[in-house]
């Protein structure tokens, strides 16, 4: 009974499982494994774990530093031997005698020492380079969502290049099935003494013709299915059957003012070039503190004896120091001035980048505009050669019209549904171009 019931569950979960495994491509799941598999994406995830590095560093100024060293020394010095065996409580009498003060037998001394530290006052500098290294984190996220927008965009056109790759592929497989039906008629009216070899022959020629162009389409395939592989980051990817071409084309873009100040508000890019004015401005502060003291506290405690693991005397010492840069140069001046030319230069590519994304948000709606009309325009082209091929073809079987019409009929419904395929992805490539402008490509819903 177990057995059975085990291998019943397992009939059921191939069965269920099945569909699953075979389930077509969907644009959001290619989306999704772009973004867990894309090594691109993965390295510029790395500006966020160097951005809470350099957080953590700059946290660390306000903290004290501890440090354990040990040391020997051998040295007949006379001043040195002296120093020595205060230190270690050895100093006698016969230390006194003038000989063993001028002329010392060399002697050792092992000293451990724990320092301590801790800064107390740093002009404003320690402050700032804090709030400079937290904005450095956001710039970093904002980095980060910047190249995942960018890619997934080109996951978007490599997704719907290889659909249209594909489309295009059957338009053309469709053509040479009419020209391959066209050519039995002409043939068929050849054999019945009612048309001319040349007509055969312009056909043939016309069919390889078409028969060249299906193989280039199936070479734009293969070319669409490498760069959704390259994209996404996983082999074999563009050999799955992709989910159902869209039918209608994408939505209008809204009203002009109201995008741009949406792209204003949402593009990465733009708001990470923002906080890196606010750290160039930051920097420019920094370097105006630099005049100010600093104060610091330092403790040492010390350990000093004669041997390794013999007895030993201790000390300490608390200092207070200030340090005070009277004159270096005019270094620091140097560095004002340079600080702020760099704060206006931030300042200034952060207006450049504003006018930049309006010019492409404008571009994109554009684009997207010209997508939909043209689209319009080429579905009207599609049918009306649709019947004109239709109404040609039953002229020239009553043998009312030469075949130059007939083939060039072909030509024209072939270039019209060629156009209508490639407007109707356009509007799709069009809106993405768009949602990119905008900073609003989130992924996969």
């Amino acid at each position: 009974m177990a057995v059975r019931l085990i291998l019943w569950s397992l009939f059921c979960l191939g069965v269920f499982a099945a569909p699953a495994l075979g389930a077509p491509l969907t644009l959001a799941e290619a989306m999704h494994l772009a973004l867990k598999n894309n090594p691109g994406l993965k390295a510029a995830g790395t500006a966020v774990e160097t951005a809470e590095a350099d957080l953590a560093k700059a946290r660390a100024r306000f903290l004290p530093q501890v440090n354990l060293g040990e040391t020997f020394s051998y040295s007949n010095n006379p001043s040195q031997v002296f120093t020595y065996k205060l230190n270690q409580g050895r100093f006698t009498a016969q230390d006194f005698a003038l000989p063993n003060l001028n002329f010392p037998r060399p002697y050792g001394n092992w000293r451990s020492q724990v320092s301590l530290n801790q800064p107390l006052f740093q002009g404003g500098q320690a402050y700032l380079g804090y709030q400079q290294a937290r904005l450095g984190q956001e710039a970093a996220a904002a980095y980060v969502l910047s190249q995942r927008q960018r890619l997934l965009y080109q996951v978007t056109q490599a997704f719907f290049g290889l659909q249209l790759a594909r489309e295009r592929l059957g338009v053309m497989v469709q053509a040479k099935k009419t020209a391959q039906a066209h050519l039995q008629i002409i043939e068929s009216r050849h054999r019945a003494g009612e048309g001319l070899k040349a007509d055969v022959l312009s056909a043939q020629v016309h069919l390889a013709q078409l028969t060249q162009e299906e193989m280039a389409a199936r070479g734009q395939v293969e070319i669409a299915k490498s760069a959704l592989e390259t994209v996404v980051g996983v082999k074999e990817v563009g050999s799955r059957i992709l989910a159902a071409a869209p039918q209608e084309p994408a939505p209008l873009p809204g009203r002009l003012a109201e995008i741009l100040s949406q792209a204003q508000e949402k593009r990465p890019d733009l708001k990470r070039l923002a906080l890196t004015a606010r750290v160039a401005q930051q920097e420019a502060a920094k370097a105006r503190l630099n005049f100010l003291p600093k104060v610091r506290v330092v403790a040492e405690f010390d350990v000093d004896q004669r041997d390794l693991l013999g007895r030993g005397e201790d000390s300490y010492a608390v200092m207070a120091v200030m340090h005070f840069n009277l004159f270096n140069g005019l270094a620091d001046l140097a560095r004002v001035r340079e600080t702020r030319a760099q704060e206006t230069q931030a300042r200034e590519l952060k207006r450049e980048l504003e006018n930049q994304i309006a010019h492409e948000v404008t571009s994109a709606a554009q684009e997207l505009k010209v997508a939909h009309e043209r689209l319009h325009v080429a579905r009207a082209a599609a049918v009306q050669a649709r019947e004109g091929l239709r109404l040609i073809r039953l002229r020239y079987g009553e043998g009312l019209t030469i075949l130059v019409d007939l083939l060039s009929a072909e030509v024209a419904l072939k270039n019209a549904e060629l156009g209508q395929v490639t407007a109707l992805f356009e509007t799709y490539l069009a809106q993405a171009g768009l949602e990119l402008a905008l900073g609003t490509l989130v992924g996969p819903r």
